[in-house]
C-alpha cells in the first residue's frame, strides 16, 4: 500500500483544491512558458515579458531520496532569508490546524505512488496559505530535483467563478483529494462566497449569473453528476 497525506492535510487540501487548480491554471496561462530567472534576494521572477515580485521559496523536492525540504529548513537559506521568511506563515498555519506536512522540516514522500506529483500537490496547497496567486517550479541539481516558488505579485489576476469549468475542476480536485467529495464541493463554493443548500443526495447552489448548479452524490458520497440550469427567463 502506498503512502498518503495525513487526514488533516487531506481535509484542508480537499477544501481548497478546486479553486487552487483553477488559479494555478490561470497562472500558467498568464506567465507562460518563457525562460524565467528567479532572484531570491530581490524576491523577483523575471522574463522577457517583465518582472514579477513577491516570490517566496516554498521548498524543494529531491528525486534522489524523494523527500520535500521546506525553505526554512534548508541550511543554505534559513528562516530569516528574504524569500523564506514569508513562508513561516505556512508552518504557523500547520501548527494551528494540526497539519504535520506543514510543520515537519522534511516530509518523506518516497512511499507515494508518484512522489513528484505529491510534491506538486504539497507546493500548490501550501501556496494557498500565502494567497495562492500561483506556484512556479524549475529543475535543480542537473534535473535531480525541483525547487518551488510561490508568486504573490498583485498584478497577477485572480480566477473568478467559471460555470463552464466547474465540472472539470471538481472532478480534477476529487482525483487528487478523493476522501471527501462533499468537502471539495463545499470548499469551492465557499471560496467564491456562493450560497448553497445541502441535502442527502446533492449540493445545490446559485451561481453569480443566477443559474443553478447541482452536484449529485451516490449512496457512498461520491460525485455522480454535475449539472447546471439557466436562470428563469434565459434561453
Amino acid at each position: 500500500m502506498s503512502a498518503d497525506f495525513s487526514p488533516e492535510f487531506q481535509a484542508y487540501g480537499g477544501w481548497i483544491a478546486a479553486a487552487a487548480i483553477q488559479q494555478q491554471d490561470l497562472f500558467n496561462e498568464v506567465v507562460g512558458q518563457d525562460s524565467l530567472q528567479a532572484d531570491l534576494d530581490a524576491r523577483t521572477l523575471s522574463s522577457e515579458r517583465g518582472v514579477l515580485g513577491g516570490i517566496s521559496l516554498l521548498g524543494s523536492f529531491s528525486e534522489l531520496d524523494r523527500t520535500w525540504l521546506w525553505g526554512w529548513a534548508n541550511p543554505g537559506f534559513g528562516a530569516e532569508a528574504p524569500a523564506v521568511a514569508p513562508t513561516l506563515a505556512i508552518r504557523e498555519f500547520g501548527e494551528r490546524h494540526g497539519i504535520p506536512e506543514f510543520t515537519s522540516d522534511s516530509p518523506d514522500l518516497s512511499g507515494f505512488e508518484q512522489p513528484a506529483q505529491a510534491a506538486i500537490m504539497l507546493a500548490i496547497t501550501a501556496g494557498t496559505v500565502l494567497g495562492g496567486r500561483g506556484v512556479w517550479s524549475t529543475a535543480i541539481n542537473e534535473g535531480r530535483g525541483h525547487v518551488y516558488l510561490h508568486v504573490a505579485d498583485e498584478q497577477l489576476p485572480r480566477a473568478g467563478f467559471d460555470a463552464v469549468a466547474t465540472p472539470r475542476l471538481l472532478i480534477n480536485a476529487i482525483s487528487v483529494f478523493p476522501s471527501d467529495h462533499r468537502q471539495v464541493v463545499r470548499g469551492y463554493l465557499q471560496h467564491f462566497g456562493l450560497p448553497y443548500d445541502e441535502a442527502a443526495d446533492a449540493i445545490r447552489s446559485t451561481t453569480p449569473n443566477g443559474s443553478t448548479l447541482a452536484v449529485e452524490f451516490d449512496e457512498l458520497g461520491r460525485i455522480g453528476n454535475i449539472s447546471g440550469q439557466p436562470k428563469p427567463g434565459d434561453v
